[in-house]
């Protein structure tokens, strides 16, 4: 089961995956009772809230949600302290640092009912018949994950790769160099018939992106 919801003020793509029965979300940017409605109506029980990093416009709902489900927040260590500071910039930074037009009201920090759990590369999280394996892939955040389901070829991105294009690497804790090899060493070496489900815009596959990605292109020649 994969659904997909565009949610918060940037309209990220958020998803719903799992089986006939229970599901994990996958990036909750806002409008939390969006989520529990579609949830509803599949008659699914929300078992986890995943991020794949902890900008803003992915984790607008989580407080929300957890507080309705009860689900435990999964994050990778490196962007934990970015995510309870609201998703701008972590604890301390100089808000100064934020690009222009991204106002520090815009995200408030996360009150969750009870902490986070990080998760690490290689960990595997199960989701009713279905499970998904944590790829660290840092470059857009330092604690950016993607998420793949070998069995299903199905691979979540977040904002580390879109169609026909990457994520930024120019906020707080970018790196671009470190988003071109975790595309080109944790990404591109999955099947090319891996579809792929981002943090924004539509689906892509693996080789097409291989192919015919101009920002990876351009950086390999």
């Amino acid at each position: 089961m994969l659904e997909q919801l565009q949610l918060g003020p940037l309209q990220a793509n958020c998803y719903l995956y799992g089986d006939d029965k229970t599901a994990l979300v996958i990036d909750p940017g806002g409008e939390p009772e969006c989520v529990l409605a579609r949830a509803g109506e599949l008659s699914v029980s929300i078992s986890a809230l995943v991020c794949t990093h902890g900008h803003f416009d992915h984790i607008g709902g989580l407080t929300g949600l957890a507080e309705v489900t009860g689900a435990v927040v999964l994050i990778h260590a490196a962007d934990l302290g970015l995510a309870l500071n609201g998703g701008l910039a972590p604890a301390g930074d100089d808000s100064a640092d934020l690009p222009p037009g991204i106002p520090a009201w815009l995200a408030e920090p996360l009150r969750l009912p009870s902490p986070p759990r990080t998760v690490s590369d290689g960990e595997v999280i199960a989701v009713g018949s279905a499970s998904l394996t944590v790829l660290h892939t840092p470059g857009h955040t330092p604690g950016g994950i993607c998420l793949y389901d070998e069995a299903a070829g199905v691979l979540f991105s977040g904002d580390t790769l879109f169609r026909l294009g990457v994520g930024r690497a120019d906020l707080p804790g970018g790196h671009g160099r470190a988003l071109l090899n975790s595309i080109k060493q944790r990404l591109f070496v999955l099947p090319d018939t891996t579809r792929v489900y981002p943090g924004h815009g539509p689906s892509t596959l693996i080789g097409l992106e291989k192919h015919r990605n101009p920002f990876v292109r351009a950086e390999t020649g």
